[in-house]
């Protein structure tokens, strides 16, 4: 009898244990529940640190630090490989920064051992603005599983997360790319839809930019494209360090008052695409359907002394 007892208490326990470990490791899957209480309508690509770290030296998991190798090698996040912005970016007819030829950036990628069925998580310092440019990058290639960390490698700091200094190894994979040319404006895209009224030219640039008081680095003619909206990229931000971006309420307010809303295709320009793809995240957190990044911004369209700019 007392055997009995004793094998039923046994396997009651053995039963229990699964449970729970059932349990923890369906809500280790569920990404973005962090950002889903803060009312983001696409919150599965925005991370925190916590599922990082719940997450972390899981198969099929690649962390990429966006800063450079300087800073890479200072301290990351263990087991991150890293991915610089400059080395998925050239300069291309004079335009800097600009998205490198489809095959130079699929061969970074298979390099890092990063294949379609990667889920990736992109981090950098803390504004987001260089991981946010490799988003849009991986994001317009067509890779479905892909995020970026809240906070960034200062978040991560401040809530005193584990630390490497050792350049984590990867093994060469092969990456194809499919590639969604509803996620990018060229200049000629630009050209034939500059007076549509259903699409919506958002300027992610500082107001002394937008009103051509300060024109920028490599801008020949300073002012904005004529019918462009403002929103400075920052204020996507908290003010207190390390930056966070804010909550979505605030989020769909701001660019509400602008008059980009979700109905309307929203292009996204700054100087060189880089503050603009912030801008592209936010709005694809906030569920907006159709979004674009005029890779060339303005850099590109002030060149061309054939186009208008306004002032």
């Amino acid at each position: 009898m007392l055997v009995r007892i004793w094998d039923r208490w046994v396997w009651t326990g053995i039963l229990a244990l699964g449970l729970l470990l059932s349990a923890a490791t369906a809500q280790a899957q569920c990404w973005g529940d962090e950002a889903k209480a803060k009312g983001y309508a696409n919150p599965s690509i925005l991370a925190s640190g916590q599922e990082v770290a719940d997450h972390l030296g899981e198969a099929g998991l690649v962390i990429l630090d966006a800063r450079s190798s300087d800073r890479y090698a200072a301290g990351h996040i263990p087991g991150a490989v890293n991915l610089p912005m400059a080395d998925i970016t050239r300069t291309i007819n004079g335009v800097p920064g600009m998205l490198a030829p489809l095959q130079d950036v699929e061969r970074a990628l298979a390099a890092r051992g990063i294949t379609r069925n990667s889920r990736l998580v992109i981090y950098d310092d803390s504004s987001a603005d260089q991981a946010t440019r490799v988003f849009w990058a991986l994001d317009f290639l067509g890779h479905s599983q892909v995020g970026v960390l809240q906070g960034g490698f200062g978040l991560w700091q401040r809530e005193g997360r584990p630390i490497s200094r050792d350049a984590s190894p990867s093994t060469p994979a092969g990456y194809a790319a499919a590639p969604d040319p509803a996620k990018i404006a060229d200049l000629a895209w630009m050209k034939a839809h500059l007076d549509n009224r259903a699409v919506v030219l958002l300027d992610s640039r500082s107001p002394e930019e937008f009103d051509g008081e300060v024109p920028g680095r490599d801008v020949k003619r300073p002012g904005h494209i004529p019918g462009a909206v403002n929103v400075d990229w920052v204020r996507n931000l908290t003010t207190a360090e390390p930056r966070q971006i804010k909550g979505g309420a605030d989020l769909a307010r701001i660019y509400r008052r602008a008059g980009a809303t979700p109905d309307k295709e929203i292009i996204v320009y700054c100087r060189t695409g880089v503050r603009a793809s912030h801008t592209y995240f936010v709005l694809r957190l906030l569920g907006y359907p159709k979004v674009r990044l005029y890779d060339g911004s303005f850099v590109e369209w002030s060149a061309d002394p054939s186009l208008p700019v306004a002032r």
